[in-house]
């Protein structure tokens, strides 16, 4: 009888050590594929985080190059309410001179008498601080491209001017009866951007257009 026990023990150890080995092979096998599942998830999530910061670094260039267009021709379009304001103010003429060689422009009184210009609070210890003069290179705040104004002409007949003068009503009339517009650009990548600026020779207003991409 105990012989009988015996084997009856030793057969199940024998079988148990049989079905032990399929178990762990099992296991072993569905450890490899939750680990390959694990690996294909990482992966897409890396791919992810990637797109995402080439989608940012994307959305970056183009908000740095659309603030240095939008910043210089926001400072300019002041100026020329700045000019405007004195015309009217003093009831004279006062005027804008552009100089597109130097980057510069420059707010003259141009009517009769002898009148003040605009104080240049910036200007500092400059020789030239008695005079309201802005130059791009170095007034302008670009972030960070540098901007230039690429021309200025008239609206209608695409002359080509110089400057602006505004009367005593504010407008660039009698002699412009026509709008002035001023191109402000920037390149990056080959690319070249624009934004136009309009002054209204009726009312002597001047406003900023949209940002354009020019096709060179």
């Amino acid at each position: 009888m105990q012989k009988f026990e015996r084997h009856d023990r030793d057969s199940s150890r024998l079988s148990s050590r049989r079905r032990t080995p399929g178990i762990v092979l099992r296991t072993r096998q569905q450890d490899q594929k939750n680990r390959r599942g694990f690996t294909l998830i990482e992966m897409l999530i890396v791919i992810m985080l990637i797109a995402i910061l080439v989608s940012v670094s994307l959305i970056s260039t183009d908000t740095s190059r659309s603030m240095s267009l939008d910043a210089t021709a926001r400072m300019l379009v002041s100026d020329l309410r700045l000019a405007r304001n004195y015309a009217i103010k003093f009831n004279t003429k006062y005027k804008v001179i552009f100089d597109l060689d130097e980057q510069s422009y420059e707010v003259q009184h141009s009517g009769s008498g002898t009148l003040p210009v605009p104080k240049d609070n910036l200007a500092g210890s400059r020789v030239d601080s008695d005079k309201y003069i802005k130059r791009l290179r170095s007034d302008s705040l670009n972030l960070p491209d540098q901007v230039v104004i690429r021309q200025i002409n008239l609206k209608t007949s695409l002359s080509d001017v110089t400057e602006l003068e505004f009367g005593p009503m504010g407008g660039t009339g009698p002699t412009r009866n026509e709008d002035t517009v001023l191109i402000l650009s920037t390149a990056r990548n080959g690319t070249t951007f624009i934004i136009p600026i309009t002054v209204s020779w009726v009312t002597g207003q001047a406003w900023v257009e949209e940002i354009q991409t020019l096709n060179n």
